[in-house]
């Protein structure tokens, strides 16, 4: 379920992106044409692209950290934040905008607060339900112990 939802959450950060820059092209400096030139090769690239800026996003161990108080979390403020994932403010700010990039998280600069998003939440889940199994499948491949000792090779040179 958690890639049915992190895919849907991904398409509408994807949507939003296509609609800022339509909107963009329209402006008087644009052709007004960038949207109507876009292929369907264009939109699976776009959409592979998204996908792996997540994923790679994701994947550093501090923004995952972040990313999984978040999805516990309704909103928090960055300084409960900051404790939490044990960044400092500066530090912090810059990953929680690079989450906010790939559509993983939100922040309110009027309250100060970072909220997780439906993408986010579905990424922890999915990388947790990987974790949890395999740590599962784990148990099948530890090595059994034994008393085998490696001998000891002398050589002797001429």
């Amino acid at each position: 379920m958690a890639l049915a939802e992190l895919s849907s959450a991904l398409a509408l950060r994807l949507r939003d992106l296509a609609r800022l820059a339509d909107r963009l092209d329209r402006l008087e400096s644009g052709t007004g044409e960038w949207l109507s030139a876009q292929s369907e090769a264009d939109w699976r690239a776009a959409s592979t692209d998204i996908v792996l800026r997540a994923l790679r996003t994701a994947a550093d161990p501090a923004n995952f950290a972040i990313l999984t108080f978040l999805s516990a979390h309704s909103s928090a403020p960055m300084a409960e934040l900051e404790q939490a994932v044990g960044l400092g403010r500066l530090a912090l700010s810059e990953r929680v905008n690079d989450l906010i990039q790939v559509g993983l998280a939100a922040r309110h600069i009027d309250t100060d607060h970072a909220q997780g998003t439906a993408a986010g939440a579905a990424l922890v889940n999915l990388i947790n339900s990987i974790g949890e199994t395999t740590a599962e499948k784990i148990s099948n491949f530890k090595p059994q112990t034994s008393n085998f000792k490696f001998p000891i090779l002398k050589f002797e040179l001429p």
